[in-house]
C-alpha cells in the first residue's frame, strides 16, 4: 500500500508540474482510464484572446486593424465604397455606432498594466472580466467610439445568462435631461427576435423580413468563417423616470421592481443597429492533443454556447470532426423524445452548439450510461453538476468559479485543453506502473510461497 501511495504521488507532482491539479489521489486512476474528453471552446479549445476585427451594419461592413489588447487599430472600408465618400461616411458612422452600444451593454474593463505604469512609451494593456466584453471596449476606443458613450451612466442592467443569451443594459444620457435608453447585446438570431426596427443611414424604419433574413445569411457567412457574432440593439424610452414606462412593475414601497426581471417590458421594440464578428483563434498545440487522444483510443467532444457553424468550423480545424461534419444544438437535444434517443445521438455527435448547463449533464450522463470513463471541463457555476457528475470533473484554474473547483477532481492551472491530455498520459502511466509492481508483488510473494 505504501508503495502505491508513492507512485499516486509522485504522479500527482509531475501533473502538477504541467499544471494539472490532481485534488486526490485515487482520481489519478480514473484519469488514467478516461475514454471522452468533453471540453468547452472557449479559452480551452482557443486561445481566449478576443479580437474584433469585422463590424457589419445595415448599409455595408467594416474591418478593424490590430490584434490584442491594446486600443490601436483603424476601420478600413471595402475598396469599392471607398469612391463613395457619402456612402462610407454612414458605414463608419453606423460601425461607430454598433461599437458605442457594445462598449456601453459590457461589464468588462480595459486599463493599464501595473508593469507599464509610468512607461508612455510601452504601454501593456490587461483585461478585467470577460475577454469578449473586453475585446469590444478595445473596439470602440480605436474608432472613437467611447465619446459617443461619454454621457451615459448606466442605472440598471438584465444580466446575460446562457438560457438568455443577450444583456441589456438601462443608461441615462446626462447630456439630454436623464433621458433613459436600452442598450442590448446578444446572439444574433435571439437578439433579432426582440427588434422591431432598424438604424439605416441616420434613419429608423420598421425591421422587414428580408432585413431578418440578410442579417441571419451574413450570421451564418462569418460563423462559417469561425467568427463569433454579436448583434448590437437599442432602445430610447422617451422618459428620464423608468416608473413612466408603460407596463414597468412597481414593488410595494412604490419604487421601480428589480428590472432585471423585467426584461419583457425592456427588452422589445428594439432598433438593430449591427452585427460584431470577433476571432478568436484555436491554440496551435491542441490540434496535435487532439490527434494524440484519438490514437489512445480517447474521444474529444466539444461543447459551447457559440452558433452551430463557428463550432462546426473551430472542431474541423482542430480534428475533432472531418470537413462538412456540423454540430448538434441545445434545441436539437431537447426534441429526442426519451434516453434511448439521447444515448443514440451522443455515441456519435462530438459537436455541441447552443448548450445550456443542463444539457452539459444530461451528455455527461449519456455518456456514462454507455459505459464510458468521461472527463468534463467547466468554468461557470451552472457547470458544476455536470463536472461533479463526471468520472473526472476538470475546472478551470483562470476563468473556474471557487464552486465549479470545488466540485472537480482535477484543476486546469493554464485552462488548456492539451493538459487534460498529458495528465490522461501521465495517468495511464502510473497505472501501467502499478500494474507492473502488483505483478512483480505476486510473483515473486509466490516464490516464496514454494520455497
Amino acid at each position: 500500500a505504501a508503495i502505491l501511495t508513492v507512485v499516486l504521488a509522485l504522479g500527482v507532482q509531475r501533473m502538477a508540474m504541467h499544471n494539472a491539479i490532481v485534488k486526490k489521489l485515487h482520481s489519478v486512476e480514473t484519469l488514467g482510464s478516461a475514454s471522452v474528453i468533453c471540453s468547452d471552446k472557449t479559452g480551452t479549445l482557443t486561445r481566449n484572446e478576443m479580437t474584433v476585427e469585422r463590424v457589419v451594419t445595415p448599409s455595408g461592413e467594416v474591418q478593424l486593424t490590430g490584434t490584442g489588447y491594446a486600443p490601436e487599430g483603424r476601420m478600413v472600408v471595402d475598396p469599392q465604397t471607398m469612391e463613395h465618400a457619402q456612402i462610407r461616411g454612414i458605414i463608419e458612422s453606423e460601425a461607430v455606432a454598433t461599437l458605442a452600444v457594445g462598449a456601453l451593454a459590457n461589464d468588462g474593463e480595459l486599463r493599464e498594466s501595473a508593469a507599464s505604469a509610468g512607461n508612455a512609451e510601452n504601454v501593456t494593456w490587461e483585461a478585467v472580466g470577460d475577454p469578449t466584453e473586453v475585446s469590444l471596449i478595445v473596439a470602440a476606443r480605436k474608432v472613437k467610439a467611447d465619446r459617443k458613450y461619454a454621457n451615459y451612466e448606466r442605472v440598471g442592467e438584465i444580466p446575460f445568462t446562457s438560457e438568455r443569451k443577450r444583456m441589456s443594459i438601462v443608461a441615462q444620457d446626462n447630456a439630454d435631461a436623464g433621458r433613459l435608453t436600452v442598450f442590448s447585446k446578444g446572439a444574433p438570431d435571439v437578439l433579432l427576435g426582440y427588434c422591431s426596427r432598424i438604424a439605416v443611414g441616420g434613419a429608423v424604419r420598421p425591421l422587414t423580413e428580408g432585413d431578418r433574413q440578410q442579417i441571419l445569411a451574413t450570421v451564418e457567412q462569418l460563423s462559417s468563417d469561425a467568427y463569433r457574432t454579436l448583434g448590437q440593439a437599442y432602445r430610447p424610452l422617451g422618459t428620464a423616470s423608468l416608473a413612466q414606462v408603460p407596463g414597468i412593475m412597481l414593488n410595494s414601497a412604490g419604487h421601480v421592481a428589480d428590472i432585471a426581471e423585467q426584461s419583457d417590458v425592456l427588452e422589445n421594440d428594439l432598433i438593430w443597429v449591427g452585427m460584431i464578428g470577433i476571432i478568436d483563434p484555436p491554440r496551435t498545440e491542441v490540434r496535435d492533443s487532439v490527434a494524440e487522444a484519438h490514437r489512445a483510443g480517447i474521444r474529444t467532444v466539444m461543447i459551447t454556447g457559440d452558433h452551430p457553424l463557428t463550432a462546426a468550423r473551430i472542431a474541423t480545424d482542430l480534428g475533432i470532426i472531418d470537413k462538412g461534419g456540423t454540430a448538434m444544438t441545445g434545441s436539437q437535444l431537447d426534441e429526442l423524445p426519451d434516453e434511448a434517443a439521447f444515448d443514440k445521438v451522443t455515441s456519435g455527435v462530438s459537436v455541441y452548439a447552443r448548450v445550456a448547463p443542463e444539457h452539459k449533464l444530461k451528455i455527461v450522463e449519456s455518456l456514462q450510461r454507455q459505459g464510458n470513463i468521461v472527463a468534463m471541463t467547466g468554468d461557470g457555476v451552472n457547470d458544476a453538476p455536470a463536472v461533479k457528475t463526471a468520472d473526472i470533473g476538470v475546472a478551470m484554474g483562470i476563468t473556474g468559479t471557487e464552486v465549479t473547483k470545488q466540485s472537480a477532481k482535477m484543476i486546469l492551472a493554464d485552462d488548456n485543453f492539451s493538459t487534460i491530455v498529458a495528465a490522461v498520459r501521465e495517468g495511464r502511466g502510473i497505472f501501467d506502473n502499478i500494474r507492473k509492481f502488483l505483478r512483480y508483488l505476486l510473483s515473486s510473494n509466490v516464490g516464496e510461497v514454494f520455497t
